[in-house]
């Protein structure tokens, strides 16, 4: 009776992980920039796609599409692939940015 009991519970919380947590999703995919609390931080550069958006990790595994704040901010400008740089995100936009 315990058993079945145990099975049942184990059987619950599976199906609640499957249901919560889809296949397709793992701790590279894109996260929102907008849960990144304001600040400056450290991000290493994936990928400049414009003058205006780059892909940057940071914290190693944390994979974000960054957009500029500012009509003045030019990544093609300041960095490329495979640099470190130091950016200060405000509402998820990045306003300032450094290259290491």
């Amino acid at each position: 009776m315990f058993r079945i009991a145990i099975e049942r519970c184990l059987t619950a919380i599976v199906f609640a992980c499957a249901v919560v947590c889809p296949a397709g999703v793992s701790a590279d995919d894109a996260i929102d920039p907008t849960l990144i609390p304001d600040g400056t931080y450290p991000a290493h550069v994936d990928r400049v796609i414009s003058p205006q958006r780059m892909t940057v990790t940071m914290q190693g595994t944390l994979r974000i599409f960054l957009d500029a704040g500012r009509a003045d901010i030019n990544f093609n400008e300041k960095v490329r692939a495979n640099d470190e740089a130091v950016v200060t995100l405000v509402a998820g936009k990045v306003t300032a940015l450094v290259k290491k």
